[in-house]
């Protein structure tokens, strides 16, 4: 035999034995890779595989409370235990259900009879621990207790829009509980097992109960609060008004130190949410037609771009013909001539459709925007409105004349305090706000809110002019029901006729008063507006006039102070 074969012969084995090993390293990768899909399997198929022997129940959250400008509690979450059932844990039986009539009533129990398919049930939360296990230990097996934590809110109905409310699992559903949402709480997911123990929560989600006061700080004063709310109540109630609304900030901040609608709605109790209407708050939700409030406003843009002058003088005739209609007062007759300022005092329609008229539509659509009128103002709640503000190509007619009168567009009690409030503050339009600073558990500071300038749109000479005119207005003109004895007050009333389908309707009114006290050194800046007013009473002055003074004259302590006057006690 050649020598080549024999050699060939000799390497045969080897090369076998490196195939063999190369099928073996294959087949140990495969069995290997097959053994790590058993025993660790991908994400998604594990979760895939725990849903047929667990389901998720979302438990209440724990959220951070809400305090006023005073540290006072708006909001807080406490403890407190809920009964479930599972169905499927060892030694249930059906007829145990019986035993639930009396803490759920027959016909939940029948419901709950008839869908015993899950391995969780709510059988009632939010109790007293004594309540829960008195269901636990008459109703038997299958039953358990889960510590929740339940949202509450000590001040009842007051601020209610404002504050807004929460699911059942505490997750916010309107107002700030809404908006704040991301900051309040972290969401937690209860897991169920099959054996109906609540199993470990995945921590990443999990929102335990903190020590320290976590939560937000707000710019509110409850006690201005508490007397806006009061008093407006009181007065839409006696007039019969649908709806009504009450803001007050600090002039020199924007702060809201008050934000009232009315209908109100209790938070605690959800029984009350059935009115829709008495659910939407009105401060920031409801775009109305300003009316004679819009006039100050109106007279301080005429005298920043010159068309007007602090001294000029107007003819003011009982009726006065522009374009296709007539503009005339609410009681129609002959004022002779009138200067600027006794047009704003008396609130001479007559006076104001003719300053108007020497404005440019254009110039004065783009003065408008400036000052906020037909754009959001920025805070943080859910549902404000743009208001409705006609473009300047639709400005024809008697249109401008009856922007000059506050009618023809339509704003939110918001936004026209907010620009009320640019007068009043030296002629800086102010953003306004209503969160002073959020805190999270550890008390770290993670947000905090400063003053912010929008825009001046007022010359600081004619800001201090007009808060002088508007003093005269309260003290001699529409807006006497408004004069305090505590304190000086300034404001202009307003009265506006309520537009349905295109067409104002007679004996439909909005009543209204926006001022701002002391009027020599401003501190609050205050609209009170009441809407489709009907009957005898419906002018601003009477109507919110007195509502404003009545809220002033709460404030005793501070006015007093103000004016220079001493308190003395009598024991």
């Amino acid at each position: 035999m050649p020598e080549w074969r024999t050699d060939e012969t000799k390497r045969e084995p080897g090369r076998r034995k490196i195939q063999w090993c190369l099928v073996f390293i294959v087949m140990a990768w495969y069995l290997g890779a097959l053994v790590k899909v058993h025993i660790y399997p991908d994400r998604r198929a594990a979760e895939q595989l725990a849903k047929q022997y667990q389901q998720s129940e979302r438990k209440a959250m724990d959220r951070g409370s809400i305090y006023d400008g005073r540290g006072e509690p708006l909001a807080l979450s406490i403890t407190t235990y809920s009964v479930f059932l599972d169905p499927g844990v060892e030694g249930f039986e059906p007829g145990s259900l019986d035993k639930l009539t009396p803490y759920i009533g027959k016909a939940k129990v029948q419901a709950l009879d008839k869908r015993l398919d899950r391995r969780f049930y709510w059988i009632k939360r939010y109790l007293e621990r004594s309540e829960a296990e008195e269901i636990v230990k008459n109703c038997g097996k299958g039953f358990y207790i889960r510590e929740e934590r339940k949202r509450i809110y000590p001040k009842g109905n007051m601020l209610s829009h404002l504050l807004g409310f929460c699911d059942q699992d505490g997750w916010g559903l309107a107002g700030i509980e809404l908006m704040w949402n991301g900051t309040l709480v972290v969401p937690e997911k209860m897991h169920t097992s099959y054996r109906g123990a609540p199993a470990a929560v995945d921590v990443t989600q999990e929102s335990k109960p903190r020590s320290g006061k976590r939560g937000l700080y707000l710019t509110i004063d409850s006690e201005i609060q508490y007397a806006i709310e009061r008093f407006l109540g009181a007065q839409a109630a006696e007039i019969k008004a649908p709806w009504a609304a009450g803001i007050c900030l600090e002039t020199r901040t924007g702060a809201v130190k008050a934000m009232a609608s009315y209908p109100v709605f209790d938070s605690n109790n959800r029984s009350t949410f059935k009115d829709p209407k008495a659910l939407n708050n009105n401060a920031v939700n409801r775009v109305y037609e300003p009316g004679s409030t819009f006039k100050p406003i109106m007279v301080a843009m005429a005298l920043e771009q010159g068309r007007v002058k602090q001294g000029d003088s107007f003819r003011c005739p009982a009726h006065l013909k522009v374009a296709d209609g007539y503009i005339s007062d609410s009681h129609p007759r002959d004022n002779g001539v009138m200067k600027v300022a006794q047009i704003i005092e008396k609130s001479s329609n007559v006076g104001m459709a003719q300053i108007g008229m020497k404005m440019p539509p254009f110039s004065t659509y783009e003065e408008m925007r400036s000052w906020g009128i037909g754009s959001r103002t920025g805070i943080k709640l859910n549902g404000e409105e743009m208001g409705l503000l006609p473009t300047a190509d639709k400005w024809y007619g008697i249109t401008p004349a009856n922007v000059a009168i506050g009618q023809g567009f339509a704003v939110t009690p918001l936004q026209l305090v907010t620009a009320f409030n640019a007068i009043v503050n030296d002629g800086v339009l102010l953003r306004p706000y209503l969160v002073r600073s959020a805190v999270d558990g550890e008390g770290h500071q993670v947000y905090h809110s400063e003053p912010m300038e929008v825009n001046r749109v007022v010359s600081p000479r004619n800001s201090k002019w007009l808060r002088g005119v508007l003093r005269q207005v309260v003290v001699s003109g529409t807006g006497k029901p408004a004069d305090s004895e505590l304190v000086h007050v300034a404001g202009k009333t307003g009265t506006a006729q309520v537009a349905r389908n295109g067409k104002y309707v007679k004996g439909l009114y909005n009543s209204s008063m926006i001022g701002f006290w002391p009027a020599n050194d401003p501190e609050y800046t205050m609209l009170i507006v009441f809407g489709d007013v009907t009957g005898s009473l419906y002018y601003g002055g009477p109507v919110a006039g007195s509502v404003f003074k009545k809220i002033v004259d709460e404030q005793p302590f501070r006015n007093y102070q103000r004016m220079g006057f001493q308190l003395v006690w009598w024991k």
